[in-house]
Protein backbone atom coordinates (compact mmCIF):
# COMPACT_ATOMS: atom_id res chain seq x y z
CA UNK A 1 0.00 0.00 0.00
CA UNK A 2 2.53 2.63 0.86
CA UNK A 3 3.82 2.21 -3.01
CA UNK A 4 0.63 2.44 -4.42
CA UNK A 5 -0.10 5.53 -2.07
CA UNK A 6 3.13 7.30 -2.97
CA UNK A 7 2.17 6.92 -6.88
CA UNK A 8 -0.83 8.37 -6.36
CA UNK A 9 0.60 11.41 -4.15
CA UNK A 10 2.79 11.63 -7.35
CA UNK A 11 0.58 12.36 -9.67
CA UNK A 12 -0.62 16.32 -11.28
CA UNK A 13 -3.92 17.13 -11.40
CA UNK A 14 -6.02 19.51 -13.69
CA UNK A 15 -6.05 21.81 -12.09
CA UNK A 16 -2.47 22.79 -11.72
CA UNK A 17 -1.79 21.51 -15.28
CA UNK A 18 -4.09 24.23 -16.14
CA UNK A 19 -2.54 26.84 -13.56
CA UNK A 20 0.66 26.31 -15.60
CA UNK A 21 -1.13 26.60 -18.77
CA UNK A 22 -2.24 30.16 -17.54
CA UNK A 23 1.07 31.19 -16.43
CA UNK A 24 2.86 30.15 -19.50
CA UNK A 25 0.11 31.66 -21.26
CA UNK A 26 0.66 35.34 -19.37
CA UNK A 27 4.24 35.15 -19.72
CA UNK A 28 4.43 34.58 -23.64
CA UNK A 29 1.17 37.31 -24.07
CA UNK A 30 3.44 40.03 -21.95
CA UNK A 31 7.07 38.61 -23.80
CA UNK A 32 4.71 39.56 -27.54
CA UNK A 33 3.56 42.83 -26.14
CA UNK A 34 6.81 43.99 -25.43
CA UNK A 35 8.00 43.28 -28.74
CA UNK A 36 5.19 45.17 -30.14
CA UNK A 37 5.73 47.90 -28.43
CA UNK A 38 9.05 48.54 -28.45
CA UNK A 39 8.97 48.12 -32.55
CA UNK A 40 6.34 50.22 -32.58
CA UNK A 41 8.53 53.06 -30.06
CA UNK A 42 11.23 52.45 -32.55
CA UNK A 43 9.44 53.29 -35.63
CA UNK A 44 8.19 56.48 -34.02
CA UNK A 45 11.71 56.98 -32.96
CA UNK A 46 13.00 56.26 -36.42
CA UNK A 47 10.55 59.19 -37.90
CA UNK A 48 11.20 61.77 -35.19
CA UNK A 49 15.38 61.14 -36.38
CA UNK A 50 14.26 61.18 -40.42
CA UNK A 51 12.04 64.40 -38.97
CA UNK A 52 15.10 66.31 -37.60
CA UNK A 53 17.68 65.12 -40.34
CA UNK A 54 15.27 66.92 -42.90
CA UNK A 55 14.54 70.20 -40.76
CA UNK A 56 18.45 70.25 -40.44
CA UNK A 57 19.12 69.65 -43.86
CA UNK A 58 16.57 72.00 -45.38
CA UNK A 59 17.89 74.74 -42.57
CA UNK A 60 21.57 74.65 -43.34
CA UNK A 61 20.64 74.41 -47.23
CA UNK A 62 18.67 77.86 -47.11
CA UNK A 63 21.43 79.31 -44.35
CA UNK A 64 23.99 78.33 -46.94
CA UNK A 65 22.64 80.44 -49.82
CA UNK A 66 23.12 83.45 -47.87
CA UNK A 67 21.35 86.42 -46.41
CA UNK A 68 19.13 86.89 -49.53
CA UNK A 69 17.17 84.04 -48.95
CA UNK A 70 14.00 85.53 -49.79
CA UNK A 71 13.67 83.14 -53.34
CA UNK A 72 15.04 79.99 -52.11
CA UNK A 73 13.33 76.99 -53.63
CA UNK A 74 14.36 73.68 -52.05
CA UNK A 75 12.43 71.49 -55.07
CA UNK A 76 15.54 73.18 -57.02
CA UNK A 77 18.34 73.05 -54.54
CA UNK A 78 17.79 69.84 -52.99
CA UNK A 79 16.73 66.19 -54.45
CA UNK A 80 18.58 63.02 -54.67
CA UNK A 81 18.13 59.03 -54.99
CA UNK A 82 16.66 58.57 -51.42
CA UNK A 83 14.83 62.26 -50.87
CA UNK A 84 12.48 64.11 -52.91
CA UNK A 85 11.26 67.66 -52.65
CA UNK A 86 7.89 68.71 -54.64
CA UNK A 87 5.78 71.73 -53.73
CA UNK A 88 2.68 70.65 -51.39
CA UNK A 89 -0.50 70.28 -53.08
CA UNK A 90 -3.07 72.92 -51.71
CA UNK A 91 -0.59 74.05 -49.39
CA UNK A 92 -1.09 70.90 -47.14
CA UNK A 93 1.46 71.08 -44.20
CA UNK A 94 2.27 72.31 -40.79
CA UNK A 95 1.42 76.10 -39.74
CA UNK A 96 3.95 78.64 -40.80
CA UNK A 97 5.71 80.06 -37.39
CA UNK A 98 3.65 82.69 -35.38
CA UNK A 99 4.57 86.43 -36.68
CA UNK A 100 7.12 84.74 -39.79
CA UNK A 101 6.66 85.58 -43.57
CA UNK A 102 5.89 82.16 -45.09
CA UNK A 103 8.44 81.20 -47.89
CA UNK A 104 6.59 77.85 -48.83
CA UNK A 105 5.20 74.58 -48.41
CA UNK A 106 7.09 71.32 -48.76
CA UNK A 107 6.18 67.67 -49.73
CA UNK A 108 9.19 65.57 -48.73
CA UNK A 109 9.66 61.96 -49.52
CA UNK A 110 12.61 60.23 -47.45
CA UNK A 111 13.06 56.32 -47.84
CA UNK A 112 9.12 55.63 -48.58
CA UNK A 113 8.13 58.12 -45.98
CA UNK A 114 6.13 61.72 -46.51
CA UNK A 115 7.16 64.55 -44.96
CA UNK A 116 5.64 68.12 -44.75
CA UNK A 117 7.59 71.18 -44.22
CA UNK A 118 6.67 74.61 -43.55
CA UNK A 119 9.39 77.36 -44.16
CA UNK A 120 9.58 81.19 -42.96
CA UNK A 121 11.83 83.60 -42.13
CA UNK A 122 11.78 87.28 -40.02
CA UNK A 123 14.23 89.82 -39.61
CA UNK A 124 14.92 89.90 -35.84
CA UNK A 125 13.86 93.40 -34.52
CA UNK A 126 16.57 93.47 -31.91
CA UNK A 127 19.72 93.01 -33.90
CA UNK A 128 20.41 94.94 -37.66
CA UNK A 129 21.28 92.55 -40.45
CA UNK A 130 20.09 89.32 -38.36
CA UNK A 131 17.94 87.40 -40.35
CA UNK A 132 16.26 84.47 -38.71
CA UNK A 133 15.24 81.15 -40.55
CA UNK A 134 12.02 79.02 -39.57
CA UNK A 135 11.70 75.34 -40.71
CA UNK A 136 9.10 73.08 -39.24
CA UNK A 137 8.43 69.54 -40.19
CA UNK A 138 5.26 67.52 -39.63
CA UNK A 139 4.75 63.32 -40.20
CA UNK A 140 1.84 61.31 -39.55
CA UNK A 141 2.94 58.86 -37.07
CA UNK A 142 0.23 56.27 -38.73
CA UNK A 143 2.02 56.07 -42.35
CA UNK A 144 2.04 52.91 -44.60
CA UNK A 145 3.91 53.94 -46.79
CA UNK A 146 2.22 53.57 -50.38
CA UNK A 147 1.91 57.13 -52.48
CA UNK A 148 -1.80 56.54 -52.25
CA UNK A 149 -1.62 57.35 -48.44
CA UNK A 150 -0.28 60.37 -48.83
CA UNK A 151 -3.70 62.73 -48.74
CA UNK A 152 -4.74 60.90 -46.02
CA UNK A 153 -1.46 60.59 -43.85
CA UNK A 154 -1.26 64.68 -44.72
CA UNK A 155 -4.78 64.61 -43.18
CA UNK A 156 -3.58 63.21 -39.98
CA UNK A 157 -0.59 65.61 -39.25
CA UNK A 158 -0.19 64.57 -35.83
CA UNK A 159 3.87 65.25 -34.93
CA UNK A 160 6.03 68.20 -35.82
CA UNK A 161 9.88 68.84 -35.28
CA UNK A 162 10.70 72.98 -35.73
CA UNK A 163 14.19 74.01 -36.16
CA UNK A 164 15.25 77.75 -35.87
CA UNK A 165 18.99 79.60 -37.93
CA UNK A 166 20.05 82.57 -38.01
CA UNK A 167 21.53 84.38 -41.08
CA UNK A 168 23.36 87.82 -40.98
CA UNK A 169 24.80 90.48 -43.86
Amino acid sequence: MPYRRRKLLAAVTLIEVMAAIVIVAIAVLGASGYRYYSTLDARRADFQNAAARIALLLCENWRGRGYDCTTYDPTVHLDSENLTVRDSPGGVGPDYASGFTGLGRYEITMDGVDYWAALSWDDDAATVGLRVLNVVVAWAQRQTGSAADSAAAAAGLDKTFKLTTYVSE
